[in-house]
């Protein structure tokens, strides 16, 4: 006698159809996680970048603010022979109403 009944055609469509849902799930799982880190490696090594460029940019406006001082410009102004007083130096804003 036989006592085990044979499955539907849709219950075994659907058990492999669960299956397969899985393995899809857990595969996808694995590749985002290795997607994100590489990603996340890629973030930081930009971060690195962009705190170098600034400490660089910060670096090049001090040297800027050195070399536009008045002591700077007295040193240039007599190397070409010419005299430099800082107290007549004088500055002129144009287009501002007076108060």
């Amino acid at each position: 006698m036989r006592n085990k009944k044979r499955e539907p055609r849709f219950l075994r469509f659907s058990k492999r159809l669960l299956v397969m849902s899985f393995i899809v799930f857990v595969v996808g799982i694995v590749a985002l996680n290795s997607y994100e880190s590489t990603i996340n490696v890629a973030c930081n090594k930009l971060e690195k970048d962009i705190k170098t460029i600034e400490s660089d940019i910060d670096g090049l406006d001090m040297k800027k603010l050195e070399l536009a001082s008045f002591s700077r410009l007295e040193s240039v102004a007599q190397a070409k022979g010419y005299t430099y007083k800082q107290n007549t130096a004088t500055a002129a804003v144009v287009g501002v109403p007076e108060e």
